[in-house]
């Protein structure tokens, strides 16, 4: 049976290096991919599925041989992760995507799935006995709220935001920019690093605008909170501001977009995010919201 490229398994031992925000960023792609419903682009797919067989090869090793070490031999968690960490390589390894974009997405379906497995048991069989099972994780993000005045009218402002390749409709699911906060890390740090990664923009925080609660999706997944902050980029000599995209699976695009625009390019959440950061970036007062909304009043 062949072995694809990129997939070479090292040696079962201490927990891989892999970097907290590399491995927020397989998770990430692991949800753009299991969320989609038609194929992505084949630039995509191919980055994508690279990334998925990197982050199998070094975990999967792990995971088999740190459940060996620390679990009885019939302990159901052991047997589970055994299983999935020879599933995730015999696919990584053995299998591949075949010809045509639709057996491209099934496989990279497979591998995203597979992933996701092995991420959960590496949370479990990374962490002391005792906090096993610590609930739900409330999902921490720090994004950027970017203006300039609009070329088209002075009065007006626009957005910088990007566009992701899922959810949604590439074009009309625009969002600010910015991620997911690493292990320990200060939320503003985490805006500054994630922005850089998704826009190039060299950023640092002015002020706190927006606290947004997400509620969780009813499979496990917590409930998370948005944290948006008025930033100073640092513009090129001519004043511009130069944005560049990386060569990101999970981004399809950048747009500034007017403010009067923004129901045209975002979802209704994200736009009452966004005209909450705008008024609190004018009155100088936080808003905490709840999806979007003042966050008192729904609680009330």
């Amino acid at each position: 049976m062949p072995v694809w490229p990129g997939t070479a398994m090292p040696h079962a031992g201490s927990r891989p290096a892999l970097r907290p925000e590399a491995e927020a960023e397989v998770e990430s792609i692991t949800q753009m991919i299991l969320a989609a419903t038609v194929p992505p682009p084949t630039e995509i797919m191919e980055a994508s599925t690279g990334e998925l067989r990197r982050f199998i090869g070094e975990w999967a090793p792990w995971i088999k041989g740190a459940a060996r070490q620390s679990l009885p031999a019939d302990d159901p968690l052991r047997l589970a992760a055994e299983r999935s960490a020879d599933e995730a390589t015999y696919r990584a390894r053995c299998t591949g995507p075949g010809d045509g974009l639709e057996s491209a997405f099934t496989y990279c379906r497979s591998l995203a799935l597979i992933t996701r497995e092995l991420l959960e048991h590496g949370r479990k069989l990374g962490r002391p006995s005792e906090d096993a099972d610590p609930g739900p994780r409330l999902r921490v993000t720090a994004r950027a709220l970017i203006c300039r005045p609009s070329p088209t009218d002075e009065a007006e402002r626009d957005v910088l935001m990007v566009s992701p390749a899922y959810p949604g409709v590439p074009g009309a699911n625009f969002r600010l920019p910015g991620g997911p906060t690493a292990a320990d890390e200060p939320v503003w740090e985490a805006m500054a690093r994630t922005v850089r990664e998704e826009t190039g923009l060299a950023v640092r925080p002015a002020r706190l605008l927006v606290t947004d609660w997400v509620r969780g999706d009813g499979s496990g997944n917590g409930g998370g909170i948005t944290f948006v902050y008025a930033v100073v980029p640092h513009d090129g000599d001519d004043g511009e501001i130069g944005v560049r995209l990386p060569a990101r699976p999970e981004l399809t695009g950048y747009a500034w977009v007017p403010v009067g625009g923004l129901g045209e390019h975002c979802s209704p959440h994200q736009e009452r995010r966004i005209r909450a950061a705008l008024d609190a970036a004018r009155s100088g007062i936080l808003a905490e919201l709840r999806f979007g909304a003042p966050a008192y009043a729904v609680a009330a």
